[in-house]
């Protein structure tokens, strides 16, 4: 079954944390934190249409002027989401070069500082020597900070002594074409089967029958196929309909009892988490200390979550030597002998 989402983990778990999700045949990525990401290459930057970072550590953050020296020339906008200070993070990246020769480049940027109280944005466009605009506040519902037809991404806060933030990203539903169906009925397989697929995301919604239900009953929708036009309906018999991917992504977080509650309702059910484990329970002093996660505790967290696949990115260098330690303790703790 093809997946719409192709990770690519830019660090081993002793490097900066960062993930590039790219979109199967869209053409375009997603980039979890954007730290140390000089293994990216310009062709992967030039994809990315969003970058998602959890705060504005140096070893989260740090890459954002090889993106934007990248992406400079690019029509496409760059959009940016992360804690309450990252317009003004940002802003003082952009300011502190000179911008004398862009008038004529299309680059804009949006960033997105994800509050309690929703949104909070701000626009930086090249030609304007991206000087600051302040945008329009926008209310959060669900905890979704971006929602497409092909997927949305939900984000919470929580702490890290600082607010960190902690992003999802899912699928509503997977359309997979049935090869078999599409032959006996005489299709040949070409670009209409991606305007189907795209057609049916934006205009119609997965119940929990698993069912397809249009979000507007007197919509009447029709493509153009190589044997004439159809409604979208009439095509259905050529679909294998499953739910959606999940993937999670949790950096640098204290070890309380409220983070670790937050994070279990968020990521639960995950296919993917991508999570810190970054010292070992016998340092958990040092763990509350610096505000970041046991290997135990996140062991824990996908135990209870149910995440069908974890996957630790950010681990102490104090344990460079003993890595499998760190590994080791997850694993019984996720399994439920280490409690």
């Amino acid at each position: 079954m093809a997946r719409l989402f192709h990770y690519k983990i830019i660090n081993d778990a002793f490097g900066d944390p960062c993930v590039f999700l790219r979109l199967l045949r869209e053409k375009r990525a997603l980039l979890f934190d954007v730290g140390d990401i000089r293994k990216i290459s310009f062709n992967e930057i030039l994809k990315v249409s969003d970058i998602f970072v959890t705060h504005t550590h140096i070893d989260h953050f740090i890459g954002f002027d090889q993106v934007i020296r990248a992406v400079l020339r690019r029509p496409m906008p760059l959009r940016i989401y992360g804690p309450e200070n990252i317009i003004e993070c940002v802003y003082g990246k952009l300011k502190g070069y000179t911008w004398n020769l862009v008038a004529d480049y299309p680059l804009q940027i949006e960033v997105y500082a994800i509050t309690k109280k929703g949104l909070k944005g701000a626009k930086f466009v090249a030609s304007k020597g991206f000087k600051i605009e302040r945008l329009k506040k926008i209310s959060i519902t669900d905890n979704i900070v971006l929602q497409e037809p092909l997927f949305k991404v939900k984000a919470i806060e929580l702490s890290h002594g600082i607010p960190v933030i902690a992003y999802s990203v899912e699928e509503d539903f997977h359309i997979n074409i049935n090869k078999v169906e599409l032959q006996n009925l005489g299709f040949q397989i070409g670009p209409w089967l991606g305007q189907l697929k795209r057609l049916i995301k934006e205009n119609y919604e997965y119940d929990s029958e698993k069912m397809l239900k249009p979000k507007n009953e007197l919509l009447k929708i029709t493509v153009e196929t190589p044997k004439g036009k159809f409604s979208v309906e009439e095509l259905f018999p050529l679909l294998k309909i499953t739910k959606g991917e999940k993937i999670s992504y949790v950096m640098d977080v204290s070890p309380t009892e409220e983070n670790i509650k937050k994070i279990i309702e968020f990521v639960r059910d995950s296919d993917i988490l991508f999570c810190e484990a970054y010292f070992l329970n016998k340092d958990k002093e040092r763990a509350f200390e610096r505000n970041h996660l046991t290997a135990a505790i996140t062991g824990n967290i996908a135990r209870q979550a149910r995440v069908k696949e974890l996957i630790i990115l950010h681990i102490s260098p104090k344990y460079i030597e003993n890595p499998q330690d760190i590994y080791k303790e997850v694993e019984l703790s996720r399994s439920g002998i280490l409690l």
